[in-house]
C-alpha cells in the first residue's frame, strides 16, 4: 500500500514538473502575448494537386526593431490547396526559449488554413536575432518547410544610474567581445553548455553584474529542461539546482535595482520569473514571493490591457497559474479570465486548462468542462490535453 502511494506521489510530480516547464518554456518566455497582425488576402494560390499540399503566404517575417519589454507575434497564414488531408505532424523551433509557436490546427482539410502564430520572448534576448521554425507534415513534396523570424531587440533595460556599466556590457553593437556579449550569442543559439563558462567570467570579472547570473541560470534551467525531456531525470535536477543556486546570488542584486528604481518593469518580471521556476525543483516552494512581484509588476503605472497588453495577458495568467497552485481557486479564476479576455479569448490552452481545472476543485462542473474542452480543441497533442481528457473522465463519472 505504502509502496502504491509512493508510486502515485512520483507520477503526479512527474506530471507537475512537467506541466510547469511546459508551462513556464512556453509561456514566460513565451507563453501567451498573442497579438494578430492583420493579414492582406492570399493572392495567386496554386491550384489543387493530389495529395497533401502544404502552401504559405509568406515563410518570413522580420519585426524590425523591438523594444526589450515589447513581446511582438506574428501570424503566418499556412492552407492545404491538395486534395487529401495535410497533417502536420511536428514543429521544432531553433531555440524554445525565444519562440514560442502555436498552431491552430494539426489537421487540415483540402482547401482549408490554419494559423502559425510566432511570439518572439524579446526578454531573454539582445541585438540581432534570426530564428528558424521547422514544420514537418505529410505533403510528399514538402516534407518540411522553414519559417524564418528577424528583428533586433533594442538593449533599453538599464534605466537606472545605479546600472549603466551594465548597458555597455549588454549591447552587442559595441563590437567588443567580452564575455557577456560571447556568452548571450551563445544563448540565443541555444548552446547552453558553451555559454555557461562565458557567463562565469562575465561574474568573475563584475560580481555585481545582475544579467549575467540572470542569463547563468537560464542556461542550467534550459538545459535542465531539455536534459528531463530525454528522461535524464537525474542529471536534470542537478541542473535545476545549479540554477537554483546562481539565482540566490542574483536576487539580492535584482532587488537592489527595485530599490533604486521601483517602476523598474523587467527586474519584478524576473525576479517573478526565477521564484517561480525555484518551485519547480523538489522540495523548494517559492510560490507566495513569485505572485508578490508578478503582482507588483501588473499594479505598476506601464502596465494596463491597453497599454502593454502583451505584459498585462501574461502577468494575469502566471497569477492565475500560481494562485491555482496555491489552491486559491477563486483567485486563480479572476485572473485566468482577465487574460483570456484582454486576449481575445484567442486559442490559450494553458489559461484555459487551468481555468477549467479551478472550477473542477470548486465543483462547477459545467465551467470545468467547457474550458477543459478547449484545451483539447486547441492544443490536442499536448499534455495539457492529456491532462485535461483524465479530468473530464473523472467529472462524468
Amino acid at each position: 500500500m505504502k509502496e502504491n502511494l509512493k508510486n502515485k506521489n512520483n507520477i503526479n510530480h512527474k506530471i507537475k514538473i512537467s506541466l510547469l516547464i511546459f508551462s513556464i518554456t512556453f509561456s514566460l518566455f513565451f507563453g501567451f502575448f498573442i497579438q494578430l497582425f492583420s493579414l492582406s488576402v492570399i493572392a495567386s494560390e496554386p491550384t489543387t494537386t493530389s495529395g497533401p499540399v502544404i502552401t504559405f503566404q509568406e515563410k518570413s517575417w522580420d519585426f524590425g526593431e523591438i523594444d526589450s519589454e515589447e513581446i511582438p507575434s506574428h501570424t503566418f497564414i499556412l492552407k492545404n490547396t491538395g486534395d487529401e488531408l495535410l497533417i502536420i505532424e511536428r514543429i521544432k523551433v531553433t531555440c524554445e526559449s525565444c519562440i514560442d509557436v502555436r498552431l491552430s490546427g494539426k489537421d487540415i482539410l483540402p482547401e482549408e488554413s490554419a494559423e502559425l502564430i510566432i511570439t518572439v520572448n524579446s526578454l531573454d534576448m539582445i541585438g540581432h536575432f534570426s530564428k528558424r521554425i521547422y514544420l514537418k507534415s505529410n505533403d510528399p513534396n514538402h516534407s518540411q518547410v522553414v519559417i524564418i523570424v528577424s528583428g533586433f531587440i533594442k538593449d533599453d533595460r538599464e534605466s537606472s544610474s545605479t546600472n549603466k556599466t551594465q548597458t555597455h556590457n549588454n549591447d552587442f553593437d559595441v563590437g567588443i567581445k567580452d564575455p557577456y556579449t560571447t556568452g548571450m550569442s551563445f544563448f540565443a543559439k541555444g548552446e547552453y553548455e558553451q555559454a555557461i563558462p562565458e557567463f562565469e567570467k562575465s561574474i568573475e570579472s563584475d560580481p555585481s553584474h545582475t544579467d549575467s547570473y540572470y542569463y547563468l541560470g537560464q542556461c542550467y534551467l534550459q538545459w535542465g529542461i531539455i536534459e528531463y525531456n530525454k528522461k535524464h531525470t537525474l542529471k536534470s535536477y542537478k541542473l535545476y539546482r545549479k540554477a537554483n543556486k546562481v539565482s540566490e546570488e542574483a536576487i539580492p542584486l535584482y532587488e537592489k535595482i527595485i530599490e533604486d528604481n521601483p517602476n523598474d518593469l523587467n527586474t519584478y518580471l524576473k525576479l517573478g520569473y526565477i521564484y517561480e521556476v525555484k518551485s519547480i525543483i523538489p522540495f523548494i516552494d517559492e510560490y507566495e514571493k513569485a505572485l508578490k512581484y508578478y503582482l507588483s509588476a501588473l499594479n505598476l503605472p506601464l502596465v494596463s490591457k491597453q497599454q502593454n497588453t502583451g505584459i498585462y495577458i501574461y502577468l494575469n495568467t502566471r497569477i492565475g497559474i500560481i494562485s491555482f497552485q496555491e489552491k486559491d481557486y477563486l483567485q486563480a479564476i479572476s485572473y485566468l479570465e482577465k487574460a483570456l479576455e484582454a486576449n481575445h479569448h484567442q486559442k490559450d490552452a494553458e489559461a484555459c486548462y487551468y481555468l477549467g481545472m479551478s472550477y473542477a476543485k470548486i465543483k462547477e462542473k459545467e465551467k470545468a468542462l467547457e474550458f477543459l474542452s478547449k484545451v483539447i480543441e486547441f492544443a490536442p497533442q499536448s499534455e495539457f490535453a492529456q491532462e485535461a481528457e483524465k479530468e473530464i473522465k473523472k467529472i462524468n463519472k
